[in-house]
């Protein structure tokens, strides 16, 4: 071995005797290793990359920073190495803390925990972070409350995100006046970042910042189809789950007969709805008012973060977690479809056997009859709407005991008819005590099980040979009818002056209503107030 190379080994090891046996005394003396400040020359080697292996396992058994974050950055990430170095570390390290924010992002009480650590050793990011976990949980107060309390020096990159988080807080809240005041102020800076800048984007997309008493914009795209529909949501998340639905849509058998307008933003503060998870969703449709002279569709929906799928009228209303199987047959009842699933036992339609035909796909109709045979025949299909399509050789009466020697029928298809179109019990009125008392009973075309009663099912072809030939005839009326109504029924509660206004309201927007019809016997319908 060369004498240089002897030399620099003899010093090597010199230099470790030396530091044992001081570590010795000082562990014999009991005095503490920062008195003679040997912490802080073991962070200056280990940072120096200038230890040995003695000096480091020691740094290490004290609990020395310096070796500790070295150790963690050898560890392989979130190993269980890497989670007990980092557990050691985050007491004191807020970087350390919000990173074990984000391996517990399974356990909510423990990300909790770990943000909070951050943030109270001042690590900024966590705050921001921690906003969003809020965020994303629909926890808005506590979102906004968190931003609140970061200092007022940031740097441009966490001030961005900050106000980004702050804008979307103010959509999802309906708090549009506080968007507009954001973005006013922050602009610029927004537009020097990606995220800034698709946050502007979608803001003008969707049409945030919209009056909305006025018309649409002259270029505006005009729907070319009679059962045009505009659907609204009250975030961007939603908003690009819509447009997502609509995608999917294009795979559905009722595509060809609705189209849809561009999805716009509506302020969730101005809906006044009720919507709990396993009820249907009702709001107050006076509060469509202002955006009706926006809006050029007949029909208008909304998704809401929860509540029961339904259509009332003009308007379709769904929750975020509705799929476009759902959606596709909330959409069906606008084109004059009913449910084939029981509905409910006080339901409009099962209170009595109908009048005149009133849906695509159910008549709801006397159980027995009396007289000739093909005459009851002739009117009984003068009742229902597929009636061209039931051949001549497919029954639809079957003889039960005669009465006084004249002859009674009992309506319905015979099962060996099956796979003909013809009259088949159906399960809508299943609920309806008057159906028992009355006798009468809901029926439509075909015997097989459809997407009017199991959402994942398909429709029928025969469905959509009925949409094309009854194109307006069972159409629900425009989403204006829904405002007229919701005056009628403001209306029975006013009194003198105050019930006129309503009244006068109420038959202007059934005149507006009435626009969208083609056949008179529709217009006077709706004129009458009569869906």
């Amino acid at each position: 071995m060369p004498k240089k190379v002897q030399k620099k080994v003899r010093h090597n090891v010199w230099q470790n005797k030396l530091i044992t046996m001081s570590l010795l005394v000082l562990l014999v003396t009991g005095l503490s290793t920062s008195s003679f400040f040997l912490n802080d020359y073991l962070t200056k080697t280990i940072n120096k990359n200038k230890h040995s292996s003695a000096q480091f396992d020691f740094a290490l058994r004290q609990d020395n920073l310096a070796v500790l974050r070295l150790s963690l950055s050898e560890s392989q990430q979130y190993s269980q190495q890497w989670l007990v170095l980092a557990t050691t570390l985050a007491k004191t390290q807020g970087d350390v803390a919000y990173q074990l924010a984000i391996y517990y992002q399974e356990d909510s009480s423990q990300a909790l925990f770990w943000y909070k650590s951050a943030i109270r050793l001042n690590y900024h990011k966590a705050s921001i972070a921690l906003a969003r976990h809020y965020f994303q949980q629909n926890k808005l107060n506590n979102a906004t409350e968190t931003l609140a309390a970061l200092p007022v020096t940031l740097s441009q990159k966490l001030n961005t995100e900050a106000n980004i988080l702050k804008v979307n807080i103010a959509i999802n809240r309906g708090d549009v006046s506080k968007v507009k005041l954001i973005i006013n102020e922050h602009a610029q800076q927004l537009q020097k970042t990606i995220a800034g800048r698709l946050l502007l984007a979608d803001i003008n997309k969707y049409q945030l910042l919209i009056d909305n008493n006025k018309d649409p914009e002259s270029g505006s795209l005009k729907l070319s189809c009679d059962n045009s529909i505009q659907l609204f949501a009250t975030n961007l998340n939603h908003l690009k789950h819509l447009e997502g639905i609509i995608k999917y849509f294009e795979a559905q058998v009722l595509n060809q007969a609705v189209c849809f307008s561009s999805v716009r933003y509506m302020a969730i503060n101005g809906l006044d709805c009720s919507n709990e998870q396993e009820k249907a969703i009702r709001c107050n449709e006076l509060n469509w008012q202002p955006w009706a002279s926006s809006i050029d569709t007949r029909y208008v929906g909304i998704m809401l973060p929860k509540g029961g799928a339904n259509v009332h009228l003009g308007i379709l209303y769904f929750d975020a977690q509705d799929s476009v199987d759902v959606i596709a047959h909330e959409v069906s009842h606008l084109l004059g479809f009913v449910d084939e699933y029981p509905l409910t036992a006080e339901h409009v339609k099962c209170r009595a056997s109908q009048k005149i035909s009133f849906s695509q796909n159910i008549s709801v109709l006397k159980k027995t009859y009396l007289g000739d045979k093909n005459t009851v025949r002739i009117k009984v299909l003068k009742q229902i709407a597929w009636a061209k399509h039931i051949k001549k050789s497919t029954p639809i009466l079957q003889p039960v005991t005669s009465l006084n020697d004249e002859k009674r029928w009992e309506l319905g298809t015979p099962m060996r008819y099956k796979d003909d179109v013809g009259l088949f019990n159906a399960q809508t009125c299943d609920n309806s005590i008057d159906s028992l008392k009355e006798k009468f009973s809901a029926f439509k075309p075909v015997l097989k099980t459809t997407k009017l009663q199991y959402f994942s099912l398909d429709f029928p072809k025969l469905y959509s040979t009925l949409i094309e030939e009854n194109s307006m005839q069972y159409l629900m009326p425009s989403f204006h009818y829904n405002i007229a109504l919701a005056y009628f029924q403001q209306s029975t509660l006013q009194q003198n002056s105050f019930q006129k206004t309503s009244v006068e309201q109420a038959n202007y927007w059934l005149e507006q209503s009435a626009k969208w019809e083609r056949d008179a016997k529709r217009i006077k319908k709706v004129r009458q107030g009569a869906f």
